[in-house]
């Protein structure tokens, strides 16, 4: 598969029309999206058509159906029917496609693929213009597809509409780490892509233990995790292929190991008769303590920098979020009330998403840290926990039983709708973002 910036005469009569809503006034001269902004609480998505064939897709049926599931991710784009425009559509480039009624309509971006004869399946083009500019925000071309790779380009024309109207397209190539059962008393670590794609196996325990609480380093090369056995708890560290190197610590409890920016490792140790969170030393053996108060320290989460580090502590009574300088000093507590575990601190070190229990059942809710703002972004049915902030600090991961079996979700920092990952069958729990690949 390969890209190209070539124009084809011929155009595969296929169009997607997007609408944006942006919570912002229209640029005059391109389009832009500020996804950490305020105003993307809650935005819709639909299908753009029907399928078409009685069921019988063809290969343009298949990439577009690909492209409007990716694009249900991005609740700051909604898909409008082009039925409901009466615009003209007679080729790829801009000469050819009457703008005025997407126009009048409040389209603003109008998406087109364009398939001509070649290997395999054939040659396709896409592109999305921006109609108030007429102006191509993306083309991308591929000669010779397969219909393996449908998935895969639907996915990097997604990543690339995405870049282009917010700057930030890693969403479409991240990869989120996950426990799965893999038998009746055992679990493993797998890893999948977002939109459900490259789903992976790393760990094969079946009967001999649990694998859980997955973490990725800094770097995306490897995935920390607590291996439950039979009597005691053990540290993992998976490398990246082959089996995971498996560590014996000098207590039977290891709780929520997590990566520094630097490679180190943090994890929760009860050394001295109770829990406190420790770096590990370079033989995955306790050094320096990191977080030690009257109470239990556990679950670890650190911003891209290194230098803050938020975790749980019930030092108070009731477990709260704390954050401290992993340097020294003592935590401040950032949660005022309530029953609140699950850390993760957003890259930028500006946000916490946590869980918290409201009555029966939890939800996920996001603490501001200069402000001291607590924001609820999940809501419904079920229990939802362990949330993950994404690499670019705008998607939220976390496990939830809405669905009746625990499943991954994604939401937004603003709590848009949430959309299940898909994982295969049985459960899924405990996501872990990793970073953009290197």
């Amino acid at each position: 598969m390969r890209a190209t910036k070539r124009i084809i005469g011929v155009f595969g009569a296929l169009a997607l029309v997007v609408g944006l809503f942006a919570g912002a006034a229209r640029a005059q001269t391109s389009l832009a999206v500020d996804i950490q902004g305020p105003g993307q609480a809650k935005m819709n998505l639909v299908m753009a058509r029907p399928f078409a064939g009685g069921g019988q897709l063809t290969a343009a049926d298949k990439l577009q159906d690909l492209i409007n599931k990716d694009l249900q991710f991005l609740p700051f784009l909604q898909l409008v029917p082009p039925s409901s425009i009466p615009g003209q559509i007679n080729g790829p480039t801009a000469d050819q496609i009457d703008f005025k009624p997407f126009s009048m309509g409040k389209i603003d971006v109008v998406v087109t693929a364009q398939w001509t004869p070649g290997g395999n399946l054939g040659n396709v083009e896409l592109r999305a213009f921006e109609v108030y500019t007429q102006k191509v925000l993306v083309g991308k071309g591929y000669d010779s597809v397969t219909d393996a790779q449908l998935p895969d380009i639907a996915d990097r024309f997604c990543m690339e509409l995405m870049m282009a109207l917010t700057g930030q397209g890693g969403f479409f190539n991240s990869q989120i780490a996950f426990v799965k059962p893999s038998s009746a008393k055992g679990t493993d670590i797998w890893t999948v892509r977002p939109t459900g794609r490259g789903l992976t196996r790393v760990t094969s325990y079946n009967e001999l233990g649990m694998a859980v609480s997955p973490a990725w380093s800094f770097d995306g090369r490897r995935i920390c995790f607590t291996l439950i056995g039979s009597r005691s708890h053990y540290l993992g560290v998976w490398s990246g292929g082959g089996k995971p190197q498996v560590y014996t610590l000098p207590t039977t409890s290891v709780v929520s190991p997590r990566f520094l920016p630097d490679g180190q490792i943090a994890v929760s140790l009860s050394l001295q008769g109770k829990a406190d969170i420790y770096l590990l030393n370079s033989a995955y053996q306790p050094g320096r303590t990191i977080a030690s108060s009257p109470g239990i320290d556990v679950s670890p989460t650190f911003d891209a920098s290194g230098r803050l580090m938020a975790y749980v502590s019930d030092e108070t009574g009731s477990p709260n979020i704390y954050v401290k300088d992993v340097s020294g000093g003592s935590g401040r507590r950032v949660t005022s009330s309530g029953y609140n575990t699950n850390p993760s601190m957003s890259p930028d070190g500006k946000l916490i998403a946590f869980t918290k229990q409201l009555g029966g059942a939890q939800k996920v809710f996001v603490h501001d840290l200069s402000s001291g703002q607590e924001t609820q972004v999940t809501s419904g049915g079920g229990s939802d926990e362990n949330p993950s902030f994404s690499p670019d600090g705008y998607f939220i991961a976390f496990s939830s039983t809405r669905s009746g079996q625990k499943k991954i979700y994604v939401t937004t920092r603003h709590g848009a709708q949430p959309v299940m990952i898909p994982t295969g069958d049985g459960a899924a729990q405990m996501p872990s973002w990793g970073p953009l690949p290197q």
